[in-house]
């Protein structure tokens, strides 16, 4: 149950571990007190502080997925691209967390239910864009473009050239009127269907994360990551002046966008935010000898299970019992922290189990997931 966005080989990429980690941690606080903060606390200056940080998260996982999927095809390029079966495991790994994604967003967790009570509202909210459907298509589209280009540099300069494409559509895109397109496909267009994630412009978090995992691996093999890491510094703290001074300018690209919505300006803020924090984490796991046991590394490693379970626990979309139905959007910051820290606590065991179990017995553990993959789909079919 581990996303496909690091491999286990040696060397890894620790420092990617650890950012992963790092989103996995403020992912379960941001969810924990989006979901539980008395609304009258939102107003507060403290908590639109707290909201920026936690902004970060999603462009974090993004990040990452796209720098593991730089670490993946970069290790087997010509097996990936001569559709060797280590590329149709990718693609069933991707279509994995495409069900994954999907299935935490089901109104009833009862195929009856779904088909004789679902509504048009209920249809909307399933079929809502979300972080993993953006993981999972994106990476899809990657796989694609590698597959069709063959090497490397070109299918490097079209992913440039894609991204850029991405950011700077984005807020004509988000503009449009998508009301028309079938109900699955308009949510990664558009916020208007409850969908916060739509691919533009956010995909291309996910596609500069992939450019800067190819930048690694190259510069690690050339002995030159070092040099890397400073120009990755520089380039984060660039992007984040001209963003902020370009809100400066006497006019505008995009007359009467809203800054916080899908504007460039923002963008380089977030993508530079990341990239810092990337880099700290850099130096960080260079003075660190113990790399493979802190909290950070292990949510990092298994960053899929964690996300899905914490998210049936505080949200219970598809059961009854959540932190929602106990809490409701009653409590003050502090018993927020308190469950967050309990919740956090609680994944942690989880993760490291399971984690435990993969390295003790990967067949025992491949059977332990698809006995909770088959029970859960008899439970929906015959409830």
């Amino acid at each position: 149950m581990t996303a496909p966005a690091a491999p286990t080989a040696s060397p890894r990429f620790h420092f990617i571990d650890l950012l992963r980690g790092w989103a996995v941690l403020f992912m379960i606080e941001t969810h924990v007190v989006n979901a539980l903060l008395q609304p009258a606390l939102k107003e507060e200056a403290w908590y639109k502080v707290l909201v920026f940080v936690n902004g970060l998260v999603a462009p974090t996982f993004l990040f990452c997925a796209g720098f593991g999927f730089a670490i993946s095809f970069s290790r087997k390029w010509g097996e990936y691209t001569s559709l060797r079966p280590v590329l149709w495991r990718y693609l069933q790994r991707l279509g994995f967390i495409l069900a994954v994604a999907y299935a935490l967003h089901i109104p009833f967790f009862s195929l009856h239910k779904m088909i004789t009570e679902a509504d048009a509202s209920s249809w909307i909210i399933f079929f809502q864009s979300d972080i993993l459907q953006i993981i999972a298509l994106t990476l899809a589209g990657l796989v694609l473009l590698a597959v069709t280009l063959r090497k490397e540099r070109p299918f490097l300069i079209a992913v440039t050239v894609l991204a850029v494409a991405v950011v700077f559509c984005a807020p004509v895109v988000r503009a449009m009127d998508h009301s028309a397109l079938p109900i699955w496909f308009r949510p990664y267009l558009s916020l208007q269907f409850k969908s916060q994630f739509p691919a533009f412009p956010w995909s291309a978090f996910l596609l500069a994360g992939t450019l800067t995992g190819f930048a690694f691996i190259r510069s690690r093999a050339a002995g030159r990551e070092r040099v890397l890491v400073n120009r990755v510094a520089g380039l984060s703290l660039a992007a984040i002046a001209v963003s902020l001074l370009g809100e400066l300018l006497p006019f505008e690209l995009y007359p009467g966008l809203n800054f916080w919505n899908a504007s460039p300006e923002f963008f380089f803020v977030r993508i530079g935010l990341v990239l810092f924090i990337c880099i700290a984490l850099w130096l960080y796991g260079q003075r660190r000898e113990a790399r493979g046991s802190s909290l950070l590394t292990m949510f990092g490693q298994e960053s899929l299970l964690v996300y899905a379970t914490h998210l049936l626990i505080v949200y219970g979309t598809t059961f009854d019992w959540s932190f929602i139905s106990l809490f409701g959007k009653t409590l003050v910051f502090w018993q927020c922290l308190g469950l967050t820290i309990l919740l956090t606590a609680a994944m942690y065991a989880l993760a490291y189990a399971w984690h435990r179990l993969k390295g003790a017995n990967m067949r025992l553990a491949h059977a332990v997931q698809y006995a909770t993959i088959l029970g859960m789909v008899a439970y929906f079919v015959l409830k």
